[in-house]
């Protein structure tokens, strides 16, 4: 996603994104949009504003990045603007993202319930959203 003016909520991006200027994980640049309970587990590569949850952030959205997250290690980027970096086991942890108030519980692998938006097998997967297939 490039340029974020509405809102993103309960998503996630997985894989790599490679860009010259305001290369995020999950967003490019938030103008004036909003994100809340989401994460990047994303390799980043960018020459200019590059972050691991966004790579730019406008002043009147400062504080409109809630509860969110990017994988340090996975992105390779220590800094974002907007999110908290986690290591790749904070990120695999629930305890993370009940800290966070996300609707989340644990399964076994190969499975999910779906009266959460989030589901995780604890210590073995990134948070999926309940509804995916699994695989």
């Amino acid at each position: 996603m490039g340029d974020n003016t509405g809102t993103v909520a309960n998503c996630y991006a997985t894989g790599s994104v490679t860009g010259s200027e305001r290369v995020g994980g999950l967003v490019g640049f938030v103008s004036g949009g909003a994100i809340s309970n989401s994460y990047a587990a994303v390799s980043v590569n960018g020459d200019d504003r590059a972050g691991g949850l966004t790579g730019g952030l406008a002043e009147a959205s400062r504080d409109n990045v809630t509860d969110s997250f990017w994988d340090t290690e996975t992105s390779g980027m220590p800094r974002s603007h907007g999110g908290i970096g986690k290591s790749t086991a904070e990120m695999m942890d629930i305890a993370t993202f009940r800290a966070a108030g996300w609707s989340i519980i644990a399964v076994a692998p190969g499975e999910k319930n779906p009266a959460y938006t989030w589901n995780i097998v604890d210590e073995q997967t990134y948070p999926f959203l309940s509804w995916q297939p699994t695989t």
